[in-house]
């Protein structure tokens, strides 16, 4: 089966406000993976770092003490969900490599109980507010697509890797047909480009996206929410609340991208030769 060959089915994005104590984080988030489970959602969301307050404007050397092994409790959370509920769960968290002082910004794919990708967040900002190039080092490979139980092709990207279109349109050459972006957005100003540069994402590639992010107030950072699941047609096809915890989830049908590729054969018509600058970084002409 491939992923378009693959029947309707639900995903779910879990919106959160985390607090200082990672353990009451994991917890929570344990309940809205429940929730999302027992809503009927096959593909679940966790935001960016979920179990951890994110980064502040200031870089804080005691942030690394919040590290930790991609076997440690924060991806057992989401490993034991995806068992328990023959679900694929999409964990995001601070890594803590076997190399000492290396650290990522990690997202993991779960299927069934077992681990199908390991994404290093590869584009980090050091910008309004989010010194990332302080505490991770850029993953080095590309998203890859993972088949889930149902057979849909999952992919994933990271926040900030939104406002770079060559990420997503990789997941959409591969197969994907479902993109997952955990997000850690509190920009303000930005909100609105946050919600254009996803729909575009959907659009431009054929693609459903589901996004999650958190809420509340982490120093002077407010987190928007507005976790979302969006259609191929850039269509809102669910959206969560600006506050508190939610579980947003929208049913989403692979014949449906499949159509819109035909329709729209964006994928089709790229002129691949023509592009050569992209890699080089230069324009050409």
């Amino acid at each position: 089966m491939t992923s378009l060959d693959a029947s309707p089915l639900d995903v779910a994005a879990v919106q959160l406000t985390a607090t200082p104590d990672p353990d009451a984080n994991r917890a929570r988030a344990r309940e809205l993976l429940d929730e999302a489970a027992g809503r009927g959602a096959r593909v679940v969301l966790l935001p960016e770092l979920y179990a951890v307050p994110f980064v502040q404007p200031d870089p804080d050397p005691d942030y690394f003490d919040l590290a930790e092994p991609l076997d440690g409790p924060s991806n057992a959370v989401a490993r034991e969900a995806s068992a328990r509920h023959g679900i694929t769960v999409v964990s995001s968290v601070f890594e803590a490599s076997a190399v000492p002082g290396v650290y990522h910004n990690t997202a993991c794919t779960y299927v069934a109980g077992e681990l199908a990708s390991v994404y290093r967040k590869s584009h980090l900002p050091f910008s309004n507010g989010f010194p990332e190039k302080y505490y991770f080092r850029p993953g080095e490979h590309p998203p890859e697509v993972v088949t889930t139980s149902e057979g849909l092709g999952v992919g994933t990207i990271i926040c900030y890797e939104r406002h770079f279109p060559e990420l997503g349109r990789l997941v959409g050459l591969g197969g994907g047909t479902l993109l997952c972006v955990p997000v850690a957005s509190a920009s303000a100003p930005m909100r609105e480009v946050f919600q254009l540069e996803l729909r575009a994402q959907a659009v431009f590639n054929g693609l459903y996206v589901v996004c999650a992010n958190r809420t509340g107030q982490e120093g002077p950072k407010r987190y928007f929410g507005t976790s979302a699941v969006y259609g191929p047609d850039g269509e809102i096809l669910a959206q969560g609340g600006e506050e508190g915890d939610e579980v947003v989830i929208a049913t989403i049908d692979p014949a449906h991208a499949a159509r819109t590729r035909r329709t729209r054969p964006f994928l089709r018509d790229r002129r691949p030769g023509l592009y050569g600058g992209l890699a080089e970084g230069l324009p050409r002409g």
